[in-house]
């Protein structure tokens, strides 16, 4: 409770007259500054009596989504639950920057529900709180302050672009193109790990003997098609990068995996950041939320390359990397056309993503030789049957959501 701007200014009249009257001895300047402390006091009272039942909540709607440079919105209810109708509300609120809003009075036991509009610019975590409702006094003299602590954590998911057309095993034109291959009975397709349901005279014993892990033999006619996606998240070392790089990659990532949500191929996703982040494979809506919300704040900063990442897993079995694999590079580095290779002689699609960091880049005055390094990677990997699409700067993801991002669409059959 502080005194407002008419408080402050009662408050000094008040004193100015008691001083006055000890000066005069005038009983009537005695009486005035009486009065105004006998105001203050019914202030107080009245202040108390009608902000004494109000109350604050802050909700997110059911199925409200944030995702980055999109609008969405959170309701702020407003309750009294006193008899007496409230004053005007003043509210300060972080959603999660700073607000200053007025809520006309709450009537008694009733609530009064705002719902207001949120845009994030950035993915990451975010947090709305702490609040503070003000109310004054009848007279406006007294402001009345409740603070409410309670926070809430939201998850703002990266910004995701529709992928007509982009080429997946088990879906569009590949299918078309494999289509005599991938459902051809129930021939021998592949070994992967056991899932609840498997028939057990389908398990493979010799793998079961090496690694200790239940493997079952799988059939191309029910073989599902399944996705990995590896986000490179590698942060060199002594190399500074861009911010608008790595959320580029992270959207990729992101409108990747929406992609394959949509066509319902089971998908997973894969970072080389510092934790190893990674989900299971999945295909309904809960696992794409999983993988949105892992994207919502992950980091530049593992310490392997993909070619190394990918040799790692390799090493483990190809089981974890499904029938098909998009790499979203940030880096073609050292090892990552033998890896694509591996990849190829395992029998699995590869999709590369790979972005053109030298376009993110300003003032560089070698950007002319990274250039010509950076297609004559992308050209090796064409050459090892790898489909490549290229993200530059200033299209970025918008232009690969355009089809305007390929680099030449090289991926023998399988």
């Amino acid at each position: 409770m502080i005194p407002t701007v008419r408080g402050w200014q009662a408050t000094f009249f008040g004193a100015l007259t008691l001083v006055a009257a000890r000066l005069t001895g005038t009983t009537q300047l005695y009486q005035l500054a009486y009065a105004l402390a006998g105001l203050f006091v019914v202030a107080l009272v009245l202040g108390f009596f009608f902000s004494r039942g109000l109350g604050y909540a802050r909700r997110i709607p059911a199925g409200e989504r944030f995702v980055a440079g999109y609008p969405s919105h959170v309701e702020l209810t407003f309750s009294n639950a006193s008899g007496t109708r409230s004053p005007g509300l003043e509210v300060v609120e972080h959603l999660p920057e700073r607000r200053r809003f007025e809520v006309l009075p709450v009537e008694g036991i009733k609530k009064q529900t705002l719902r207001e509009r949120v845009v994030f610019a950035e993915r990451g975590l975010y947090r709305f709180g702490p609040a503070e409702i003000r109310t004054t006094d009848p007279f406006g003299l007294l402001r009345f302050a409740r603070r409410f602590e309670a926070c809430t954590e939201v998850a703002v998911y990266p910004k995701v672009f529709e992928l007509a057309g982009f080429p997946l095993r088990g879906g569009g034109a590949e299918t078309a193109a494999q289509g005599a291959l991938v459902r051809r009975g129930d021939e021998f397709s592949d070994l992967r790990e056991y899932r609840r349901g498997d028939d057990w005279r389908h398990i493979h014993w010799k793998s079961v003997a090496r690694t200790g892990e239940l493997i079952v033999k799988e059939f191309a006619q029910n073989a599902p098609q399944r996705h990995a996606v590896v986000l490179d998240l590698h942060h060199p070392g002594g190399i500074s990068t861009s911010g608008a790089e790595v959320e580029d990659a992270v959207s990729v990532a992101g409108s990747v995996l929406s992609h394959l949500a949509q066509e319902d191929l089971p998908f997973r996703l894969l970072c080389t950041d510092k934790e190893r982040k990674a989900t299971a494979f999945g295909v309904d809506d809960a696992a794409y939320w999983q993988t949105m919300g892992l994207l919502a704040t992950v980091r530049a900063d593992g310490y392997a390359e993909v070619g190394t990442f990918l040799d790692e897993i390799l090493c483990e079995g190809r089981a974890g990397l499904g029938e098909g694999v998009i790499l979203v590079c940030r880096s073609l580095g050292k090892g990552m056309v033998r890896s694509v290779e591996k990849l190829r002689a395992a029998g699995l699609f590869v999709v590369v993503i790979a972005l053109a960091v030298h376009t993110y880049q300003t003032g560089n005055a070698s950007s002319s030789g990274r250039k010509t390094a950076f297609d004559e990677e992308v050209r090796r990997l064409k050459l090892a049957r790898a489909v490549v699409r290229v993200v530059r700067r200033p299209g970025g993801v918008a232009a690969l959501a355009e089809g305007r991002g390929a680099a030449g669409a090289v991926g023998g059959a399988m």
